[in-house]
């Protein structure tokens, strides 16, 4: 596979904004030649809207909805599956080639014996990505003790995955206020320490740093500088830039 997988985490502030999923697909597909990558996603607020419409108010711990009944379940699988079909909708519309994936679809992820959560074979994935199909994977899997859908949390998905993935991968963090990076006065940093990540830019500081620290390569940038020039441009968090250290 030439040059590196773009692993785009699609947070919960992205993924509320009725009008930037449009926005993104609308420059990913005037895009011709796009960098190689897939989405990933959980439910953002849909599962809680869903939920708290049947008066159902079910705790989320370390990011993950802790389902306790069928019906529950039930819900939080019809959100994250919602979410899935707008985003491959807002792209396919555009022009691009996107197919829609479960986590727990070919044991793509799951968790282990131990409570840790692992991927499968990824290189199906990853032959849809060279040829040029976008992605687009949901964190929804199955519980290991009820065998109901689960929706895990975003970051551990992301993670599991870059480091399953055979080709070299780059995580992308969307900025909050569309700059493709962080600016310092009029300039966009090339690289910046995990210890100084502005909240009022990104959304999930913590997903950042989590990312950085387990050694995979993370990028903040927008649609524009992801999509907009011959390769993605943005801040480097770290000392990790296109893989190597």
């Amino acid at each position: 596979m030439a040059g590196p997988v773009y692993l785009i985490y699609l947070d919960t502030y992205h993924l509320d904004d009725l009008l930037y999923l449009t926005r993104l697909a609308q420059v990913a597909g005037r895009r011709g030649q796009r960098p190689l990558c897939f989405f990933v996603h959980g439910s953002g607020g849909q599962a809680e809207r869903l939920l708290e419409a049947e008066g159902l108010f079910p705790p989320r711990k370390d990011g993950r909805i802790m389902v306790q009944t069928e019906a529950e379940a039930a819900l939080v699988e019809r959100a994250v599956r919602q979410v899935n079909r707008r985003i491959v909708g807002e792209l396919t519309d555009q022009g691009v080639h996107a197919v829609g994936f479960q986590g727990m679809d070919r044991g793509l992820l799951r968790w282990d014996s131990d409570g840790a959560m692992e991927a499968g074979a990824l290189g199906w994935l990853e032959d849809l990505i060279g040829k040029r199909v976008v992605p687009v994977l949901s964190t929804l899997v199955r519980d290991p003790q009820t065998g109901q859908p689960c929706e895990v949390p975003l970051a551990a998905a992301t993670i599991t995955l870059a480091h399953a993935l055979q080709a070299a991968c780059v995580v992308v963090f969307l900025t909050r206020n569309d700059e493709p990076g962080i600016r310092d006065g009029e300039h966009v940093l090339r690289t910046l320490d995990p210890d100084r990540l502005p909240a009022a830019v990104l959304s999930e500081p913590g997903a950042v740093r989590a990312v950085v620290s387990s050694g995979i390569a993370t990028l903040l940038t927008s649609a524009a500088g992801l999509y907009g020039a011959d390769a993605p441009r943005g801040t480097w968090v770290g000392n990790v830039i296109n893989g190597q250290y």
